[in-house]
């Protein structure tokens, strides 16, 4: 039997973005999406699902702009948005949209093919999953490229090693709450409502503690 999910807050996400412990954590999830190797992973994805000129990618819960900046240069000119409830950071390309908007509430998902997400989709209930499936379902997306916490108590345990190269506090806790709010085998599609006689879809779980499902529309 897999753990039970549960959503709570973080202490990160009511920190004002120039707290010191903030910058200390954003730096800790850098290191740790490199642990966890998201970074290559969806580097990978999205240059296998560049299938054609009209290629349009979505990020959503683009944070600082790190997976962005990763993945920009290696898509020769391809449209790629962001989306966060919070502003752009400085360095942003200014040709390149970014929409300051709720994920839940953004009405644009009809201008993309492509959706990605890192580390974000762990933070909604089932029923805000469930709206942002039929979000999808009603827009152009026909690929979802998503990685996540995988829910394993193990994951906590390799977490809590973090002390020892320095993570912060506000890591440590966020990173335990963030695994009891992540997903198992089939659960993310499903709690996306996606379609299975319209999507096919493929799920990994790593080692590390990474949750990828990657959804493409028939």
């Amino acid at each position: 039997m897999f753990m039970q999910r549960t959503v709570q807050p973080e202490i990160l996400d009511d920190l004002p973005a120039c707290n010191v412990d903030a910058i200390a954590s954003r730096r800790d999830l850098v290191k740790i999406n490199h642990l966890m190797g998201n970074f290559r992973w969806m580097r990978r994805q999205v240059l296998a699902a560049k299938l054609s000129g009209n290629a349009r990618f979505l990020e959503i819960g683009a944070g600082d702009g790190t997976l962005a900046g990763k993945l920009r240069s290696r898509l020769d000119g391809a449209v790629y948005h962001a989306l966060d409830q919070c502003g752009a950071p400085k360095d942003w390309p200014e040709p390149a949209a970014w929409h300051c908007c709720d994920l839940l509430q953004f009405e644009g998902y009809g201008a993309y093919t492509h959706l990605l997400g890192n580390l974000i989709l762990h933070h909604f209930s089932a029923c805000e999953l469930s709206q942002l499936g039929h979000r999808i379902e009603q827009s152009t997306i026909r690929c979802i490229i998503a990685c996540e916490p995988c829910r394993r108590s193990v994951h906590k345990q390799q977490l809590q090693a973090g002390k020892w190269i320095g993570f912060n506090y506000v890591t440590l806790n966020d990173g335990c709450v963030s695994i009891d709010a992540g997903f198992r085998a089939s659960e993310l599609p499903h709690l996306l409502g996606l379609n299975p006689a319209a999507w096919n879809w493929s799920i990994s779980e790593t080692w590390m503690g990474a949750y990828r499902m990657r959804a493409d529309k028939r």
